[in-house]
């Protein structure tokens, strides 16, 4: 286990702890204990000489048949692995009777957790994970390197890519004598729910088929949401993996594509010789043409491809988009019918492949594609809904009609596609139910184009997205979808002008309250008030239930998850805040704010290099968006690449309306590089705007303390603390602040804050 979980105090563990830490106080300074298991603790610790965050695991003291020798033998030879997908040894020893490696501390959640979390993961997302630890496995493989002991725990997702953690640390633990993970079953190494046959007997020359062997187990988890054998014990578990033969993975999962089906079939066989003769040989076989035997791939499956927008003006593309998220909507809601993700969907938005190869890369059975042409008050909408096993159209249609009608047409597409669905495969699917917040098309048009300003998150966009929403509003008083992006607006607008926050978030307030007078059940309106409560109030426990409203009611709106993460962040919670964005990114991969929000949680987890990576995808995305630039200079700033972060900051200073924050990154810069009294002019500057108008005292306070200057720092802390400007939430992680930690007057906010 190499990321934080529920951290166990140090002085808690003194008896292995204390021994570690005295031979190793040379090399490496412990911090907390963040996972113990059957055989081994592991630890948090600081690399003095490197500077860098490291996990240490360390053996239980004496295991038996103790051979430390072999032990770091054995690990020798997985530290010889180098590949993007193997978290790498760093070190090893053996001192005062303590057997220990080190790691590089990934600090993020590992595909146990996603399970977990979302009990199954789509067709494609299963079978992308696999082909990645399948490559690694193969590369070590190669160099005669056998992991033993792959199952979703060691398997990390660092930015939701795949990276395999313990390797070849089964193996070296048995070397040294130790039973790491079975206690009743002689020497088996191994975890019992993804153990090969051999392992649980074991036996010796175990090979690299016993890793497919565990990983076909880790892909029939992620496809059925329970590994193929699992429960009544170690032994028992470890005795059905030798005489018993699984399910059919589509008796679990009806959609999954016959050639996976197949694949995992051999790969799960009993015997050595009756699997693949390697990795490369599984991952080929997963990949195979579905092939007509019984049910088709993918029967009971159907995905949207995002309508192409066909009208003169490439404006109207919000139309098209939206036109294709309410189909998924209704589709979704059909008993019977699977339907792909709109991430899975939307990441093949443009591309212009054969329909039956997009069908077979999402593992589904039937495409609906499409086109949407506007003209003035007229609507042209085409749909055809085609087989992936031949190729055949099952049924297409045109409609012409008034753009009012759009509503009866998308309801009449989901109702013509279950039927025809029934009439020439399934006989069972339940009836589409139209989920609908207003019967005013304009009021709809308008909230679709105000959500579409908005999510470009700048000064101009946000006000364009107010006029919407209030047009919309006007449309329809009762429309509480209008009423939640209004409250949106308001609660961001401030971010992105620099204006006291009171009258913005009390408004923001105001218009969540009244969406939720008109629906109680809008998952948008409960994370509208949550942000309200969670970046004014200061009220954490009235924010969580708000966000965890949300989130029940419905559990793939992007923007509860992504203000879910930020409020994970300020409560301390990396691993989740780090979660929750990823879920964000999966659910609108197409949102520049939301790739953002990735960057921003990385840089306060202090993982610059990762934070980096995101902002220049967001900055791909949207070259022109201020905050980007900014967050740019943060992470370069701290990397130590001051000469990058000052580029950026000058970047963004050219572009702000409001450039106080960027400015006090420029000075915090100059105080890196020697130049202090540079850092010195733009406070000055920065003070005497203050005096004519409204500039943010977060951005004095982050001046000052770059300084050193810690009496005005905390000055104008108090000043914020006073404004409720709700970058205070993020006391905690926030970086600029780190000199400021030790002071008593710190401590004090943290206490009014109630973040302690």
């Amino acid at each position: 286990m190499l990321r934080t979980g529920q951290a166990i105090p140090f002085q808690a563990v003194p008896d292995v702890a204390t021994r570690l830490q005295a031979a190793l106080e040379e090399r490496y300074r412990l911090e907390e204990e963040i996972g113990r298991g059957g055989a081994a603790t592991v630890y948090l610790a600081e690399d003095l000489k490197h500077g860098r965050k490291v996990a240490i695991k360390v053996l239980r003291p004496e295991p038996t048949g103790y051979e430390p020798q072999r032990f770091l033998r054995e690990i020798r030879i997985a530290a010889r692995l180098s590949h993007p997908r193997i978290l790498p040894l760093h070190d090893s020893g053996e001192c005062d009777g303590l057997l220990w490696f080190v790691m590089p501390y990934a600090g993020c959640e590992t595909l146990r957790d996603r399970l977990a979390r979302e009990g199954r993961l789509p067709v494609d997302e299963a079978l992308r994970l696999t082909r990645a630890v399948a490559a690694a496995l193969a590369y070590a493989h190669r160099l005669e390197v056998i992991h033993r002991d792959i199952k979703p725990e060691n398997i990390l997702l660092q930015s939701g890519e795949p990276v395999i953690a313990d390797f070849g640390i089964a193996t070296a633990l048995s070397a040294a004598g130790g039973d790491p993970y079975v206690t009743d079953c002689g020497l088996a190494v191994g975890t019992p729910a993804y153990m090969s046959p051999e392992q649980a007997s074991a036996e010796s020359g175990v090979d690299g088929r016993a890793d497919q062997y565990s990983l076909a187990c880790v892909l029939y988890e992620m496809l059925a949401g329970a590994p193929p054998f699992a429960g009544g014990g170690a032994r028992a578990t470890m005795a059905r993996h030798a005489i018993e033969t699984p399910a059919p993975i589509r008796t679990h999962r009806p959609n999954v594509p016959l050639a996976v089906e197949r694949a995992l079939d051999r790969a799960l066989a009993k015997a050595p010789g009756d699997r693949f003769a390697d990795l490369d040989a599984f991952v080929a076989a997963l990949d195979a043409p579905a092939v007509d035997q019984g049910e088709p791939a993918g029967l009971r499956a159907v995905a949207v491809i995002p309508f192409v927008n066909a009208s003169a003006d490439p404006d109207n593309e919000y139309f098209s988009d939206g036109i294709t998220e309410e189909l998924i909507t209704a589709l979704t809601q059909v008993e019977g019918l699977e339907v792909a993700s709109r991430t899975s969907v939307f990441a093949l938005k443009g591309e212009r492949s054969d329909v039956r190869a997009l069908g077979a890369r999402l593992g589904v059975s039937t495409v609906l594609e499409g086109s949407v042409r506007r003209a003035g008050n007229r609507l042209r909408i085409t749909a055809r809904l085609t087989s992936v096993r031949d190729g055949r159209t099952l049924w297409s249609e045109r409609y012409d009609r008034e753009l009012a009608d759009v509503f009866a047409i998308q309801d009449e597409i989901a109702r013509t596609i279950v039927d025809t669905l029934r009439a020439t495969l399934l006989h069972d699917l339940g009836d589409p139910v139209p989920v609908r917040y207003t019967a005013n098309f304009k009021a709809y048009h308008l909230y679709l184009k105000g959500r579409h300003a908005w999510n470009r998150r700048t000064q101009d966009s946000i006000a364009e997205g107010i006029r919407f929403f209030e047009a919309a509003i006007a449309e329809d008083p009762d429309y509480a979808l209008a009423y939640t992006g209004l409250a949106d607006s308001y609660a961001l607008q401030l971010d992105y002008r620099g204006a006291p926050v009171r009258e913005g978030l009390e408004r923001a307030r105001t218009e969540a309250q009244r969406a939720l007078l008109l629906d109680d059940s809008l998952a948008e309106a409960h994370t509208s008030l949550a942000w309200v409560i969670f970046v004014y109030d200061w009220d954490w426990p009235l924010a969580a239930r708000h966000f965890r409203r949300a989130l029940e009611l419905n559990p793939r709106y992007p923007v509860a998850r992504q203000w879910h993460a930020w409020f994970q962040i300020a409560m301390g919670r990396t691993q989740l805040a780090l979660s929750e964005a990823r879920q964000a990114i999966a659910l609108d991969p197409a949102s520049v704010s939301i790739r953002r929000t990735m960057g921003w949680l990385l840089y306060y987890a202090r993982q610059p290099e990762l934070a980096l990576d995101q902002l220049r995808r967001a900055l791909t995305m949207d070259p022109g968006a201020e905050e980007t630039h900014r967050l740019l200079g943060l992470a370069h700033l701290q990397r130590g690449q001051l000469d990058e972060a000052a580029a950026a900051f000058r970047e963004a200073i050219a572009i702000s309306g409001s450039p106080a924050l960027a400015e006090a990154g420029l000075g915090a810069v100059a105080v890196a590089q020697g130049r202090p009294e540079e850092a010195r002019r733009l406070l000055a500057e920065l003070e005497r705007r203050r005096r004519e108008h409204y500039v943010t005292p977060v951005a004095l306070a982050i001046l000052a303390a770059a300084l050193g200057d810690t009496d005005a720092a905390f000055g104008w802390l108090e000043r914020a603390y006073q404004e409720r400007r709700g970058w205070l939430a993020y006391l905690n992680v926030e970086p600029t602040l780190d000199g400021l930690r030790d002071d008593p007057r710190f401590r004090r906010l943290l206490d009014r804050m109630r973040l302690t």
